[in-house]
């Protein structure tokens, strides 16, 4: 019996007799459709679904879409994520179905004290650079 594999990359089905398979040393298996769907996964560390151009991109996205038709409580929750900056992200859970807490009042809430200290510097100084000397001439 022939069996047709999909690719660990983009999730196109590979024919029979074609494509390439990788396995690391911890056995885990691999198989590619092109050369270019391996070097993208192996050497350059990228996943299928971000890329618009790979079938696993619809995939994800039809699961997506079929998700959100469900409903809000089928919905998954929001995690911590990486910002622009590189930076983490508080994770937010947000339910729908909490009561909004009021807000403190006034009276009970201490007033910050003015500090007389100046904050520190954001980054430290530079240190002059070395200036290259001139080889001498005889």
């Amino acid at each position: 019996m022939v069996v047709k594999r999909q690719c660990s990359f983009c999730a196109q089905e590979i024919e029979p007799g074609t494509g390439m398979m990788f396995v690391k040393r911890d056995g885990t298996v691999f198989h590619f459709c092109t050369s270019s769907c391996r070097k993208q996964q192996l050497h350059l560390h990228r996943v299928g679904h971000r890329f618009k151009w790979t079938r696993a991109h619809e995939l994800k996205r039809a699961a997506d879409r079929s998700s959100a038709q469900k409903g809000p409580a089928a919905a998954p929750s929001q995690k911590a994520g990486r910002t622009r900056s590189g930076g983490r992200q508080p994770a937010v859970a947000a339910s729908a179905a909490a009561p909004a807490a009021e807000p403190p009042s006034k009276e009970s809430a201490p007033t910050p004290e003015p500090t007389t200290a100046s904050p520190a510097p954001a980054t430290k100084p530079r240190r002059p650079r070395k200036k290259a000397e001139a080889p001498a001439k005889e």
